[in-house]
């Protein structure tokens, strides 16, 4: 694979009713010409992935952000690496375009499975960047968001209105929000980084201007790094991008471990993301707050998703785990006010492109916790 090499030209698919590149197993050297698209859409694209499991999750994002976009502005795009059972394919479609990845590009080519039949890793993570590639040849601007996001405020459209001098806008990782020097940049991928950079984005909202995200060939670097280096979508589009990104507050991406969702509770976030295994709908102590699960609930009812609704109940909190429910609680809090100290000079900046959080809304949790030391004493 070379970087120089583009997909073959552009086709116009009619099951889709979208100019998508052919297929991207044909690698040949194409001319300007003939990879520009003959109308780029003025409308704004909304994408995230999603597999047969996490079918249910990216189409209940869809839902979330087609409330709080305006939809005559916005195209909503789901794309899957596998064929979808017709249950779940006809749910995403009444949210989302929903893209199968073999009727656009061979993704077997870059990320075959195993000789005994185990997914190959690497799926995901070429799919999202074959996904910003064919959308970028459409649309002006592409907003990727993780399934496993959850909307909470509204303003999305604001999103697409700030003034663009990279080609793109993303939060940081959340390994770069603190302040200590020696973990702003993770270790697979540091030594690929430009000298001196000490941030790293976080793929789980990347909002892409379509013309310099092109001009500059991000999308085939990024590519070319998963195939060469391996890793994830995290790694090649950090290394590809080269600190080439504006800065949103964290509040458009910010990460739901125990600590930050602690954190976060009293902040007017606009979408959180959760990370790690423990999900509003596998939470089996009932750490998150019950308004998650419970939007999640009446969406999955109203979809007759009764099997997604019974996963729920089993891996649910349950009565009897309130005693570990506590202690769990309070083994987190334990050192929440040191892990705060660490990221509250990045979380309260207001040199985001967006502004940040607004003044009311800033905590001061060390001082809090005087004053009431104070009191008690």
């Amino acid at each position: 694979f070379r970087k120089d090499w583009l997909p073959q030209g552009l086709r116009y698919s009619v099951r889709y009713g979208l100019t998508c590149p052919a297929k991207l197993g044909d690698y040949q050297k194409a001319s300007a010409s003939t990879m520009q698209p003959t109308a780029m859409s003025a409308k704004h694209a909304i994408l995230t992935c999603c597999d047969e499991a996490s079918g249910w999750n990216a189409a209940f994002l869809m839902s979330q952000l087609r409330q709080r976009t305006d939809t005559r502005s916005c195209v909503y795009y789901v794309f899957t690496d596998r064929a979808l059972s017709a249950s779940t394919s006809a749910m995403i479609k009444r949210y989302a375009t929903l893209i199968r990845c073999e009727d656009v590009f061979d993704l077997d080519e870059f990320a075959p499975d195993g000789p005994d039949g185990a997914p190959n890793p690497a799926r995901e993570s070429f799919l999202v960047l074959f996904a910003l590639e064919t959308l970028t040849r459409i649309h002006s601007k592409v907003l990727f968001v993780d399934k496993f996001s959850f909307a909470l405020g509204d303003g999305f459209d604001a999103l697409f209105s700030y003034p663009f001098s990279a080609p793109a806008a993303a939060v940081r990782h959340i390994s770069s929000w603190t302040l200590a020097e020696s973990d702003k940049i993770p270790a697979p991928f540091k030594d690929r980084m430009p000298a001196g950079c000490e941030r790293a984005l976080s793929p789980a909202l990347l909002l892409v201007d379509a013309a310099q995200f092109s001009e500059t060939g991000i999308g085939q670097a990024a590519i070319a790094d998963l195939r060469s280096e391996g890793g994830t979508s995290f790694s090649a589009l950090n290394v590809a991008f080269a600190d080439r990104w504006q800065e949103l507050a964290p509040r458009w991406n910010w990460p739901m471990t125990e600590q930050m969702a602690i954190i976060g509770a009293m902040r007017p976030l606009q979408l959180v993301n959760f990370l790690g295994g423990r999900k509003p709908w596998s939470d089996n102590i009932g750490f998150f707050d019950v308004k998650y699960l419970t939007e999640i609930t009446a969406f999955l009812t109203y979809e007759e998703r009764e099997q997604d609704l019974q996963m729920i109940r089993n891996n649910g909190f349950q009565p009897h785990r309130e005693r570990r429910r506590l202690r769990f609680l309070e083994g987190w809090s334990s050192n929440l006010v040191q892990s705060y100290d660490q990221i509250k000079d990045y979380i309260d900046r207001e040199d985001f492109i967006d502004g940040g959080f607004s003044p009311a809304s800033k905590l001061d949790l060390t001082s809090d916790l005087a004053a009431e030391d104070d009191q008690t004493s």
